[in-house]
């Protein structure tokens, strides 16, 4: 499409490829091929005898398709837990369920994220747990139409670290041409309050860019607007939206759920906190730099905790699998796979875990006996 055709009065009249794409990013079904992707892992680790996989995203990816894929990758395991950990949403896999949560901490002034599993059969009385769950994930959920509105507003003028220039120009033009175009297919479609508008996510914008204008060559620089005013519209989020970790916390542990603490590195201070969890991820596939500070950490706060119950050591893939069936534009893999935390195996920190009675063995059979039937 020329310059011409990015104009925002052609924003709004939607044509039928738009439909079709829009279609086919917010359908809840996958095509042959993000089937296949699904099934198929990365790698696989055909003499493996145990893995824990309870960090890790499924959006629109069904899980008995996970299974598969996790039957291809370790097909000799016999010891696992397998926990789907979605934002803000509770999944069930076999007889556990879990969820990612948001919290925000005021006395850091820090949005947080904590893991809970717990038993499937304690679902029924989850509810206020539930709606605490929902009231956060309304929130993120009208994120995307934030984002949407702010790119397609005056409030772009503001966003800083815009790409500058007759193409910075012509990249700003394209982003909010196609946030308006979105933001018209949203809003003409009655997605919003059906089962589908979970598909309203961040990612729908740099999809539907690549879709629409895939070979045009100011569409990275556009991408670059979009992440500009994504990280605005963050970091004006709300934190009266949020419950406080020790409220999520004690509403959890009622039902009985365990309690993990994702990713220290991007929210350190709450380490000091002395949090009711389980454990501490010591790894994960976003922050891998700080495994062996965060094993010898974990360990100097055991040898704190006197008589009280010793936290446990986890690591998280955090495998997101929008990746796997719909990887982006010009990607190959990620680098994630679903089961696979490397530095278990590592010599270094498997010294330092075994120093305190540390392992994957014993985190899987710990935390299983925690969690209960």
């Amino acid at each position: 499409m020329d310059k011409k055709g990015w104009a925002d009065e052609a924003a709004r009249d939607l044509d039928e490829a738009s439909w079709r794409i829009f279609d086919r990013l917010t359908s809840v079904d996958l095509s042959e091929e993000e089937i296949r992707r699904v099934t198929r892992p990365d790698r696989a680790a055909p003499e493996a005898e145990r893995f824990l996989a309870v960090h890790w995203h499924p959006e629109r990816a069904p899980l008995e398709l996970i299974g598969q894929r996790l039957k291809a990758a370790f097909p000799k395991a016999r010891d696992s837990l397998i926990i789907p950990t979605p934002h803000n949403q509770v999944a069930v896999y076999g007889p556990y369920a879990g969820v990612e949560a948001d919290a925000y901490d005021p006395g850091y002034g820090l949005k947080i994220h904590l893991l809970f599993h717990f038993s499937a059969g304690r679902l029924p009385r989850a509810g206020v747990f539930l709606d605490m769950l929902e009231r956060t994930y309304r929130y993120r959920a009208r994120q995307l139409l934030e984002i949407l509105d702010c790119l397609a507003g005056p409030a772009l003028l503001d966003v800083p670290g815009l790409p500058s220039g007759d193409l910075g120009l012509e990249a700003r033009k394209l982003a909010r041409f196609c946030a308006l175009r979105l933001r018209e297919l949203v809003d003409r479609s009655g997605l919003i309050g059906t089962p589908r508008d979970e598909l309203l996510k961040n990612r729908l914008l740099p999809d539907f860019m690549d879709a629409l204008a895939g070979e045009d060559p100011r569409l990275p620089p556009a991408l670059g607007v979009v992440k500009a005013a994504k990280k605005k519209v963050k970091a004006a989020f709300q934190p009266a939206n949020f419950y406080s970790p020790r409220e999520i916390i004690e509403e959890a542990r009622a039902l009985g759920a365990g309690v993990v603490i994702p990713h220290p590195p991007f929210f350190w201070p709450v380490l000091l906190d002395d949090l009711d969890v389980d454990g501490w991820e010591i790894w994960n596939s976003s922050s891998p730099r700080h495994v062996e500070f965060l094993a010898r950490a974990l360990a100097r706060a055991n040898q704190a905790r006197g008589g009280r119950r010793r936290l446990l050591a986890f690591m998280g893939d955090d495998t997101h699998f929008s990746s796997k069936y719909r990887p982006p534009p010009g990607g190959g893999p990620d680098g994630r796979e679903l089961g696979f935390q490397d530095p278990w195996a590592d010599p270094a920190i498997d010294k330092i875990l075994a120093e305190t009675g540390q392992s994957l063995a014993g985190t899987l059979a710990e935390y299983r006996a925690r969690l209960g039937p």
